[in-house]
């Protein structure tokens, strides 16, 4: 009977796992919204194995010593991927290197993520890197923000001299800049809302035009004839478009989550956590005042 009860369970929490939809949602600085989620390594994934997987608390302040979990045959500096794979962990904390909270120490140490595998409920400590998405090997099921949370980022700025107001979402994650952004003008009685929208390319074109979106629901939006900017940047070239909004299209980017951009002949793929975080800026935005 006991033995039944406990494949009963198993087989409970096995399917859950296997039920949830994992996507690649790497959140840079807003790590903190991890807890509680689900992660599962990505199988693609080749990158984020050094120094970063740890058995216990004590290893991790030593990772000079080399003591990764499951370490590689070749060398001790890593984690042998495979022994992540097909696992699913849930994320139980976020920790400093002294075992507390962390409260955004972001410039002196790494986050730690107290990871707890769904099925034997081993844990294990991985120190995430809040700089590098390539050095992210997992999938995570989807995140959940605190809409209160990210509503008390948005900037609001008034002009001393004109009384113009402007209310906008953050222009940086951490030291990166937002690929999309949204803004409310209020002048004189008049409110005017505005998306922006930017991308990098390595090639050179100047006075083109064209934007365009794809939501997650595969529906579209387009600008054809709006004019796109250029600027010389670290990365090459900066595209940029800043789009005046229609009440409808102000309703559109409040409901649903954008996918891609395009601007010009140049994509944007938006990774399906931000375009979540952007829809609740677009909602921040609207009721702010």
């Amino acid at each position: 009977m006991k033995n039944f009860i406990f494949i009963l369970v198993f087989s409970f929490i096995a399917g859950k796992s296997t039920a949830q939809k994992f996507t690649n949602n790497y959140l840079a600085d807003d790590f903190k919204f991890y807890k509680g989620a689900l992660l599962k390594l990505n199988p693609e994934a080749t990158y984020g194995f050094n120094h970063s997987f740890y058995e216990k608390m004590e290893y991790v302040r030593q990772s000079y010593d080399g003591r990764m979990i499951y370490p590689q045959r070749e060398h001790h500096l890593g984690t042998q991927r495979d022994s992540l794979l097909n696992r699913v962990f849930s994320v139980q904390n976020i920790v400093n290197r002294s075992g507390g909270d962390y409260n955004d120490e972001i410039y002196l140490e790494d986050p730690i993520l107290v990871l707890q595998d769904t099925l034997s409920k081993q844990l294990i400590y991985y120190v995430y890197n809040a700089k590098y998405e390539h050095a992210f090997p997992f999938l995570t099921s989807p995140i959940k923000y605190n809409e209160r949370e990210l509503c008390s980022r948005i900037e609001r700025y008034v002009d001393d001299f004109t009384g113009k107001i402007t209310i906008n979402s953050p222009m940086f994650s951490g030291t990166r800049m937002n690929k999309m952004g949204i803004d409310k003008v209020v002048k004189k009685g008049k409110v005017a809302h505005y998306l922006s929208l930017n991308t990098n390319a390595g090639t050179l074109n100047v006075r083109k035009r064209g934007a365009y979106i794809i939501f997650t629901d595969g529906t579209k939006w387009s600008r054809p004839t709006e004019e796109i900017d250029v600027d010389a940047d670290k990365d090459g070239y900066r595209y940029s478009a800043f789009i005046t909004l229609t009440a409808s299209d102000l309703l559109t980017f409040s409901t649903k989550e954008i996918k891609k951009f395009r601007l010009f002949i140049y994509d944007e793929n938006v990774n399906p956590a931000v375009g979540v975080k952007f829809r609740t800026y677009v909602k921040c935005v609207r009721k702010a005042k």
